[in-house]
This record gives C-alpha cells, structure tokens and sequence, in this order.
C-alpha cells in the first residue's frame, strides 16, 4: 500500500496486506522473531465476535453491524446459517445473551430501580470522545518509517483531531485502574499505543492524548479511560524504534530465530536449595 490514510478498506483487507502492525511488534518484542514470522491461531471465534461488536455500536452504532438472533445456541443449523449471511454481509450475529451484553458494555445497563449505570457511553471521558462529531473511526493509515523504509500500518478505533485524542476500545474482565493497568504492560498494550502515535506522527495527524476506553463484558459493566504517562510513552517508543531497526536488519539477513541462543544452563532454584537446610 501506498502511504496515506484509507477510509474504504475493510477490516479483513486491511489485515491481508503485508505492512508491519502492532500485533507483529508486540510479539517480535515480547516472544521472539520466529514467533512474529510464524503466528499462527489466535482467540476464539466468540471472544473475537464480542470485541468486534462492542467496538462497532461504540464506534458506529449507525451501521446496524450487530444483529441478535433468536436462536438459543449457536449449534443449531439456524443459527449457523443466519451467522455466515451476516458474515458476508460484514455483520455479527450474536445470541440474546451475548447481544444485550454487548449494549449494555456502550449504553449501559438499567438497574431495579430504574437508572442506567455503566457502559462506555457514561463514562464521563470515554463517552465525550465518542460522541464527538468530527471523530474519524477505523481509518486505516499507511506510512514509510523514515529511518528503516519498513512500511508501517495502523488502523486506529476513534480520533478526534478536535480534542486531539486517540483512543483504542478494550473489553475487559477488569476495567479498573489496578487491573486493567496491570494488563497494559503485561499484554504489551503500551507497544501499541506507541506504534500507532508513531504512524499518526509520521501521517501528519496531531494527537495530544492517547487513552484505552476499558469495559467491563459483564454486569455492572464499569468503564473507565486509561492513558500513558509521558515516561512510559517515551520508553514504549524507544522500544518500537529500537525493534523496527531490528526488523530491517533481520530482513536483509534472512534471520528470524529465537534469540534464546544455543543452549541454556539451568541452576537450582534457591527455595528448593533452602529446602535442604
């Protein structure tokens, strides 16, 4: 792909073209090589259709991308048939369940006494990011890395060039401060946000703020807005800036091993040597 920002690529385009993303760097740097070069499985088809239909009624609720089917499992013939004409439709089939699971992670859940708690929409700044007007969502971006000549990909959920924020939406077991933070680092999240903040830098886009809109999939349904502070941003790019070279090296020498070396020596824990005294 050329260099530029597409707005008519679809999802399943986008993934087939051969640029490097997020998910190739976070496993580069977080497995190794031969992981990056080879990946292969991924989440279940269930965990996969949740996400995508949460961010498509928090993202563009006005395309009807959701459907919910009246069938009461997902094993009949029904349903199945139902589910490969909305695939091809680029649409989700869900079941009940699962599709008022959905609306209420982005609008939230009506309690007994008649309020509504929850969901992105009522968070006080995930919800003013997607409510406004001038928000660009999905756009896929492509650019040259100036120092490398790797070409580069990023296909961010929402950006307002108003509020000059960027966001990501997440569904969470844990949304909360403690949990959802500790998932940031232990899923390579920030490796994320510094690539994408990169492309948008090299695009041309102006983002001041980066955030995850976490929701939680399940009653209550809490959410919250996760930023990065300027220390992890810094080291997160250093990071990716420091992987793109040696994606560039590994591509001249035809190298993608392990990094592991050519063998290990292993020595006794101390716990267990203690277990002797």
């Amino acid at each position: 792909m050329k260099p530029g920002i597409y707005n008519d690529i679809t999802n399943a385009d986008y993934h087939a073209t051969s640029a490097i993303n997020a998910s190739f760097l976070k496993s580069w740097i977080m497995k190794t090589p031969l992981h990056a070069t080879n990946a292969r499985g991924g989440i279940s088809q269930i965990v996969a259709d949740m996400g995508t239909a949460i961010h498509s009624e928090a993202l563009e609720p006005e395309l009807d991308n959701v459907v919910c089917s009246e069938e009461k499992s997902r094993a009949t013939k029904a349903f199945k048939e139902h589910y490969e004409l909305c695939k091809a439709q680029g649409k989700v089939l869900l079941p009940r369940k699962d599709y008022d699971n959905v609306k209420n992670a982005v609008l939230g859940m009506l309690t007994d006494d008649g309020k509504i708690v929850g969901g992105l929409m009522n968070d006080a700044h995930c919800g003013k990011l997607l409510k406004q007007p001038d928000k660009i969502c999905e756009a896929s971006i492509f650019v040259e890395h100036p120092s490398t000549g790797l070409t580069l990909k990023c296909r961010p959920d929402i950006f307002s060039p108003k509020l000059g924020v960027m966001g990501d939406v997440k569904s969470a077991q844990d949304a909360s401060p403690r949990g959802f933070g500790k998932a940031i680092f232990r899923l390579g999240y920030h490796l994320q946000a510094a690539h994408y903040l990169l492309c948008a830098k090299l695009i041309g886009w102006e983002v001041k703020h980066w955030g995850f809109l976490a929701v939680e999939k399940e009653a209550p349904y809490p959410a919250h807005f996760h930023t990065l502070g300027e220390e992890a941003l810094e080291y997160s790019t250093r990071v990716i800036e420091a992987t793109l070279r040696e994606v560039a090296e590994a591509r001249e020498t035809k190298k993608y091993d392990t990094r592991w070396g050519p063998y290990s020596v292993h020595h006794l824990p101390e716990y267990m040597a203690n277990e002797e005294e």
